[in-house]
């Protein structure tokens, strides 16, 4: 789908559900469900789950421990993250226009499967499911903070615009505005905090516990993308098929990905077109050892240099077991490549038409102890899922500390200046105080959002 064709579909879905709401408004459908419009969305309150919250609250001690890691772990995320839209920024500017043209467009801010390229519709009930634990989390944690701190909880509620955009936990402004500066960032804090905690978790349940059963059905390297009507294709090899050995020579007694591929240029580079070869290699499970006529890699790839030299059709190769080692144990394979790599796995299916949790690549996959037991489709649909509520609570968490209004971090940003401005003028009135801080947090939150977009805007410009 093109960057026009998805904005139009958005369109229509906005315009569509636009009309469903104005339609139920006039007939007072949505007053008999105590749902009020919020500018374009749906705001359903409630008040209850607030005992709930309350009693999770109890453990006073805890949640201060918590709120004050918190207050810490958030300021660290923010400076981390706005260094991150600087380098951004910075790169995006040293970019070709043909580059720019390949970035994604603004679709891939919309959480949308489907309408953004990076969250594929077949992945839907996935992402709904990890948004919506993403999004409890986030304001529950803010509701307990406020119970822990003896602040008062309005109501609870969810925000909905075509799909769930977030629940709430509405406090009691006056009092929280005239609450002591710690108990407030600690509320703050509460919600992004509690994102990182559950990616923790996830990310310790996907590598350490499911992923460790998985085992690849053979070393060797993984097929990326084979040309069809090519005579690999021809012979059977398909995408996430596993290439163990070339005219008898194999591959798998070699240590890594670059090794063996460097000995697959190696093996090819000695061929001729019209030349016949045997290539092993594993297809669902089982291992086939096939001739096969090369032709000239000058059809596929016209140089100079290529005349002549045999080729297969396969055009790109994976390291298989690389790679899983890697989903295993992001933070100490290849670190920090490792972890960037297990982030961006999204965007690597978008761009590459790689993703190793994902068919066909699975299929080259064996399950190994205890978790064996389980119908394989069953183990990747877990998998799949602790993936995604890994990823949008990430997301979530690091988009929440950026210091901007209103998220988070812009309430912690202008709680910190204010607690700065007062230390450094002491004898300075509230009103003064708090002119000063708006106008700072105005400029940093503009800034913020200029840098964020603005990769965006250079694609279109």
């Amino acid at each position: 789908m093109s960057n026009i064709e998805g904005l139009l579909v958005f369109l229509l879905i906005v315009f569509i559900y636009s009309l469903i709401v104005i339609i139920l408004h006039k007939k007072g459908v949505l007053e008999k469900l105590n749902i009020s419009l919020y500018g374009p969305a749906l705001l359903l309150r409630t008040k209850k789950g607030r005992n709930l919250l309350k009693k999770i609250a109890g453990k006073q001690r805890f949640w201060r421990t918590f709120g004050n890691f918190g207050i810490v772990l958030c300021f660290v995320m923010m400076f981390i993250m706005v260094i991150i839209l600087i380098l951004q920024a910075w790169t995006v500017l040293g970019f070709t226009p043909q580059q720019r043209q390949a970035m994604p467009g603004l679709e891939t801010a919309l959480v949308l499967p489907g309408i953004n390229p990076i969250l594929p519709i077949e992945y839907i009930g996935y992402i709904i499911l990890a948004l919506a634990i993403a999004i409890i989390v986030h304001e529950f944690s803010h509701g307990i903070l406020l119970f822990a701190g003896k602040l008062k909880v309005k109501s609870l509620g969810l925000l909905y615009f075509i799909i769930p955009l977030g629940a709430f936990c509405e406090p009691d402004e006056k009092q929280l505005k005239k609450a002591k500066t710690i108990k407030r960032m600690r509320v703050y804090a509460a919600g992004p905090t509690a994102n990182f905690a559950v990616v923790i978790i996830t990310l310790f349940l996907f590598s350490f516990v499911f992923m460790s059963a998985v085992q690849p059905a053979a070393d060797g390297l993984g097929v990326l993308e084979v040309y069809k009507d090519s005579p690999a294709y021809e012979i059977g090899i398909r995408k996430g098929d596993i290439i163990t050995s070339i005219n008898g020579t194999s591959l798998t007694s070699l240590p890594g990905f670059k090794e063996k591929s460097v000995k697959y240029i190696e093996l090819m580079n000695k061929t001729k077109a019209n030349e016949t070869i045997t290539i092993s290699y594993i297809h669902n499970h089982k291992l086939y050892t096939k001739p096969v006529k090369l032709v000239d890699r000058y059809k596929y790839f016209p140089l100079e240099t290529n005349k002549g030299k045999g080729y297969t059709g396969i055009y790109s190769l994976v390291g298989i077991k690389e790679n899983l080692d890697i989903l295993k144990n992001p933070f100490f394979t290849r670190f920090p490549y490792g972890l960037l790599f297990f982030y961006l796995l999204p965007l690597i299916g978008y761009f590459q038409g790689y993703n190793p949790i994902a068919p066909p690549f699975t299929e080259s996959y064996i399950l190994t102890g205890p978790l064996s037991i389980l119908p394989t489709s069953l183990f990747w649909i877990i998998v799949i899922a602790l993936y995604w509520i890994f990823w949008l609570n990430l997301a979530v968490a690091l988009f929440n500390v950026l210091p901007m209004i209103p998220l988070d971090g812009g309430f912690l940003f202008n709680d910190a200046m204010g607690s700065l401005v007062k230390r450094l003028k002491r004898d300075i009135s509230e009103e003064k105080k708090d002119k000063i801080v708006r106008k700072i947090s105005t400029v940093i939150s503009l800034l913020i959002l200029f840098s964020i977009f603005f990769p965006f805007l250079l694609k279109y410009i």
